[in-house]
């Protein structure tokens, strides 16, 4: 194979894993797992989650912990329109549309986010992962479910 040739898989591979990536994290949140979340980073990652604040890995484990995993809260995050940039062969640049849902059955409470992932990744040795990440809200609409009958069965 050519070099250009080797080059342009080497990026629609670089590429097609960091999609990968995102796609784990957002369903690893859904699922409530917090350890699949955790794997989806460094170790050093720099999060920026506007409203929710600035932390590392183990800051967003702990929120996510308090505001979901101990709670019947239910959580659906679509990523889409994603544009990744391969920067060169161990670091990439990606945005994201996120459309994010939330319903606390408790007392029908719900709310859906939009807003954009700006995400920094770098290839390590257990794949790509996220190095930083920069969420930015655009619009957000909450209020009260009444008579509403929540299916949650697969």
């Amino acid at each position: 194979m050519s070099d250009a040739v080797e080059e342009r898989l080497m990026r629609l591979e670089a590429e097609s894993e960091i999609r990968s990536l995102k796609a784990r994290y957002l369903n690893a949140c859904d699922a409530k797992e917090p350890d699949r979340i955790r794997a989806c980073f460094t170790a050093d990652a720099r999060l920026d989650y506007g409203p929710m604040g600035k932390f590392g890995v183990d800051g967003l484990i702990a929120i996510f912990t308090q505001i979901a995993v101990d709670s019947p809260i239910i959580d659906t995050h679509h990523g889409h329109n994603g544009e990744v940039e391969l920067v060169n062969a161990t670091q990439a640049r990606g945005k994201w549309s996120l459309a994010f849902n939330t319903y606390d059955p408790r007392n029908g409470e719900f709310r859906s986010l939009t807003g954009f992932y700006d995400d920094e990744y770098l290839l390590t040795g257990d794949g790509w992962r996220v190095a930083a990440s920069t969420f930015a809200p655009r619009v957000t609409f909450s209020g009260v479910l009444k008579d509403v009958v929540v299916d949650t069965a697969p």
